[in-house]
């Protein structure tokens, strides 16, 4: 039996089944880590399943990996096309959801919200160990303007926040009218900054602490999309300084993070797990249309949003 294989516990097998139901010759099933050996037709996979040369040397008949997710930094596209191999990913299925998961932060860290609730859970009555700051009138400094970043510009301004943006591949045409800059400029001019761009090679570590150091004093960085953006060393410095005047995160470099991940002490800091993109409607999605696309490739059909095509 041709095995179609969701390495992901928590994922939705019933949507999966569902999306392939038509193709009789196919086997869904759900796995702990990625399978070896003949008969593996389709990986689906998310963002903590890696696939590269050494997973694809062991699955001689995969015809497609799907992303189960938008972002699909964790997967070798040149050594998936060299495999002659598809690949594809899940965009926008959560865009409004990361979008209102960031707005939340942007709420939370300008009024002190968490903060606050934290002192006088500890015996204090003091809203200067916290002081709010007016939302309507502040700099939203947006870090990638695709379709989240887009989403988040439009919940800000409804805010009365004053949005800016750093993004090459945008300009002034397409920003939605928002004002694009060079990412320096945005970081000396943001009360907010907020991380909305895939992890590449480019992306990788561009909030290191030279652009820390560019960010007003006292503001504030929020990071819903990949951890790799940030050097979290550099971070808890400027934490620990005093430089920012705090940070959200929903993404860790360990995840889930041990009991010494330094996030955890630092100050100032609200962090939730990976929780960004869920909602109960949001939560099926990724799951069926990575399947539709595994069932376009096994049916001989191009898969919808391909990142990568077979090269042999």
């Amino acid at each position: 039996m041709n095995r179609v294989v969701l390495v992901d516990p928590a994922g939705d097998i019933g949507q999966v089944a569902a999306a392939l139901k038509e193709i009789g010759w196919v086997q869904p099933e759900c796995a702990t880590a990625v399978p070896s050996g003949p008969g593996v037709v389709a990986l689906l996979v998310p963002p903590e399943v890696a696939v590269g040369a050494a997973e694809l040397a062991q699955l001689p008949d995969l015809r497609i990996v799907a992303a189960t997710a938008t972002g699909y930094d964790h997967l070798d596209l040149d050594a998936i096309a060299a495999a002659g191999v598809w690949a594809t990913h899940c965009p926008g299925y959560c865009s409004e959801e990361v979008a209102e998961h960031a707005i939340a932060f942007v709420l939370a860290l300008l009024r002190g919200i968490a903060f606050l609730d934290n002192s006088v859970r500890s015996g204090a009555w003091d809203y200067r160990l916290a002081p709010p700051r007016r939302v309507a009138g502040a700099v939203l400094g947006i870090v990638g303007l695709g379709r989240i970043g887009r989403e988040v510009a439009g919940r800000a301004r409804a805010l009365g926040m004053r949005v800016i943006a750093a993004d090459p591949a945008v300009d002034e045409e397409r920003s939605a009218g928002v004002a694009v800059m060079p990412l320096d400029e945005l970081l000396e001019a943001a009360d907010v900054v907020t991380l909305h761009v895939p992890l590449t090679p480019a992306t990788r570590g561009m909030i290191d602490a030279a652009a820390l150091s560019r960010m007003r004093p006292g503001a504030f960085l929020i990071n819903c999309a990949r951890a790799g953006l940030v050097d979290h060393h550099a971070l808890g410095r400027a934490l620990r300084a005093g430089h920012l005047g705090g940070c959200a995160l929903d993404v860790l470099p360990d995840e889930p993070p041990s009991a010494d991940q330094p996030a955890l002490s630092w100050s100032r800091t609200l962090l939730s797990p990976h929780a960004a993109w869920f909602s109960p409607g949001s939560a099926a999605a990724p799951y069926r249309r990575a399947a539709e696309a595994v069932a376009a490739v096994l049916q001989g059909r191009e898969p919808p949003d391909a990142i990568a095509r077979p090269r042999s």
